[in-house]
């Protein structure tokens, strides 16, 4: 039987004083064997099934004519596995959603339904849109292929919060699996407030799951956890935040990392035995990369072909030709994740 954790063990969890084993006995380059590393002697790797942990929002691949790449989305979801994450989301920003047609996402829901079939891992398909009647009919699609889960930022219509209360209504009419709501200000002159997301909540009980990406973001989440119509909190934000996100009781980290995926997985495993100082070193590696990623744009795609997950570097409405100076810097920082790496299985393997 599974070990499951409610909000309350969690934060035991990180009130507590223990402190595991170091987080790794020797360093992993890119190119050795991948190997089950533990922290404090739990295994980095792990699926969710209670809809917490790490939940990447799958890049969406390209083929050097611009063509959705479906054979390489489908091994990032085999890879993801193999890095030990618990939820795979698609499309989101993270994916370029704004860049495909409805039919080339309705044909990405597909293919993704089919490659996470017999795993472990939380499926959770993206069906915002910009209206309402466009997002029902995109979800009324996914309901189609039973995901385990929903996720929709809000629409890019409408002035006024009962705009977004129709909005998630009718999903949550659409749908009874459980629904992330993603914070993202689509609206600035809408402010998604705090009190609002615990009213519909309240009122659909599957809308009591929040990815909170707002600012202040730490006094939202913190408005969030422990409320007893929430149901989880995730963090966001690339990751930037997570560390004290986890002190405030977040249920995992729900963002685009396809390219450092394990090593976030190692870190949610360190703070679940409460391991603060593993937490500590891994997010100061991590936030030198998403640094790298701010300063030189394209620097992410890069990685995601650089490290095998991605066939090609390819992307729709930019160009990004790297120099050998910007190349240089992306990978005397990546060497700082090395011991945390794992090698990308090969296709078919």
């Amino acid at each position: 039987m599974k070990k499951t954790y409610t909000r309350r063990d969690s934060l035991k969890l990180m009130g507590s004083g223990v402190i595991g084993s170091q987080v790794l006995g020797h360093a992993q380059s890119l190119g050795a064997q991948p190997t089950e590393a533990k922290i404090g002697g739990v295994p980095a790797t792990g699926a969710a099934g209670d809809m917490r942990g790490i939940f990447v929002i799958l890049s969406t691949p390209y083929t050097e004519s611009g063509a959705v790449h479906y054979d390489d989305l489908a091994f990032q979801v085999e890879w993801l596995e193999h890095a030990g994450v618990h939820g795979l989301v698609w499309p989101q920003n993270s994916s370029d959603y704004t860049q495909l047609t409805t039919e080339e996402i309705m044909q990405g829901m597909e293919v993704l339904t089919r490659a996470n079939r017999g795993r472990s891992m939380t499926l959770v398909l993206g069906v915002q849109q910009d209206s309402t009647p466009d997002m029902v009919e995109l979800a009324t699609f996914a309901e189609s292929l039973a995901p385990d889960m929903m996720i929709a930022m809000p629409p890019k219509v409408g002035n006024s919060l009962e705009d977004y209360r129709e909005y998630y209504s009718a999903l949550a009419e659409v749908t009874s699996r459980p629904i992330m709501i993603q914070t993202s200000p689509n609206r600035p002159d809408v402010e998604f407030k705090t009190d609002f997301i615990l009213e519909l909540a309240n009122q659909y009980p599957n809308l009591g799951y929040v990815k909170e990406e707002v600012q202040p973001v730490f006094e939202r989440i913190q408005a969030l956890v422990g409320q007893p119509q929430i149901q989880r909190v995730y963090s966001a934000m690339r990751g930037r935040y997570f560390a004290y996100d986890l002190r405030l009781g977040v249920d995992g980290l729900v963002s685009g990392m396809s390219m450092y995926a394990e090593v976030f997985a190692r870190m949610w495993a360190a703070s679940r035995v409460g391991n603060w100082d593993a937490v500590r070193d891994i997010h100061g590696k991590l936030l030198v990369m998403l640094t790298c990623e701010t300063e030189i744009p394209g620097a992410g795609r890069y990685l995601l072909q650089r490290r095998g997950i991605f066939a090609t570097g390819a992307q729709r409405g930019r160009d990004y030709s790297l120099s050998a100076v910007q190349i240089a810097e992306i990978e005397h920082n990546l060497k700082g994740l090395e011991p945390y790496l794992m090698r990308v299985p090969s296709r078919g393997a």
